[in-house]
């Protein structure tokens, strides 16, 4: 889906990338980008209070010229995730222009600061 919104690898670009993408997030968000990634641990941790499992669960979408449609016929938390995590990769492409390489495999001590505020 990130791949389908950015033309780059959610792996290689978004793992690791400042305080909050990738597991876990703490301290404050170092650019745009990371913010996108803030605010999609917030997303998650809604679904998990829902009983939700967002890491494990599948979902079907379409994609077309950037655009990002999630399937109809699925669970609420199936539906839910796939907004999540098409919120996200909306994200990412509306701050490509601010993305900044230095912050990819970024040292999570760095981030000096509260756990995750929602």
């Amino acid at each position: 889906m990130i791949w389908a919104a950015t033309g780059r690898s959610a792996l290689l670009s978004y793992s690791w990338y400042g305080c909050f993408c990738g597991i876990g997030g703490s301290g404050t968000p170092v650019d745009p980008t990371d913010q996108c990634c803030q605010a999609h641990d917030c997303c998650y941790r809604r679904l998990r209070a829902g009983e939700c499992s967002p890491l494990i669960t599948p979902y079907s979408f379409t994609s077309s010229d950037g655009h990002i449609t999630c399937g109809d016929e699925q669970s609420w938390c199936q539906r839910e995730t796939c907004l999540c995590d098409t919120a996200v990769a909306s994200c990412f492409a509306s701050t490509l222009n601010s993305y900044n390489n230095s912050y990819r495999f970024y040292f999570k001590l760095k981030c000096q600061g509260s756990k995750l505020q929602c």
